[in-house]
């Protein structure tokens, strides 16, 4: 009997040992997802930072399959808002899906279709449970790339349009030196 190797995470990195899928975010592909969009225009003029990265093991959409992804989701602020993930509803929208922490210090919120939304820390050896029905979104509130494990089910898909087209109720920002969770200026229910 052979005995195989296991997918490994780099915790250094974040990165998977093998994956079937890798995302790059740039503030480009995130412009429509902050508040502040004079401060989104003025850093794409310079540059385009890479605000997070994904690696990610799918297997095949069915029903009863679990895919899993690290995302390393890196310090930084767009205005006065932390680097955050887009966020999203699940396409199958009674899906749920847990995170792990590996390393830095985030935020997530987790939201439902009414707006109300829950706040927890992500820090290492921390498990997040994002019950269905939940939007979630990471947010990076450290000085270090904020690591973590999402564990979902293969056929849960991902439905950013509705965060893209409403946003979150609460966005992260840092105000004299503090993390403040505050309602979104944007935000429509």
């Amino acid at each position: 009997m052979r005995i195989m190797d296991g997918i490994r995470i780099n915790l250094g990195s974040g990165e998977l040992s093998r994956f079937t899928k890798k995302i790059v975010r740039k503030l480009s592909d995130m412009k429509d997802f902050y508040y502040d969009k004079s401060a989104v225009k003025e850093i794409l003029i310079r540059s385009d930072p890479i605000i997070y990265e994904v690696y990610a093991y799918e297997t095949e959409r069915q029903d009863g399959n679990l895919s899993f992804a690290t995302t390393i989701l890196y310090p930084g602020k767009i205005g006065r808002e932390f680097y955050m993930t887009k966020g999203h509803f699940h396409e199958k929208e009674d899906r749920a899906e847990v995170y792990v922490g590996l390393s830095g210090t985030g935020l997530m919120l987790i939201m439902d279709k009414n707006g109300e939304t829950k706040i927890v820390k992500i820090e290492p050896n921390s498990v997040i449970y994002v019950p269905p029905y939940h939007a979630h979104r990471a947010v990076n509130i450290g000085d270090k790339p904020l690591i973590f494990l999402a564990i979902y089910p293969s056929d849960a898909g991902h439905n950013y349009g509705d965060i893209k087209l409403k946003g979150f109720s609460k966005i992260v920002v840092q105000e004299n030196g503090e993390v403040k969770i505050i309602d979104n200026p944007n935000y429509t229910r």
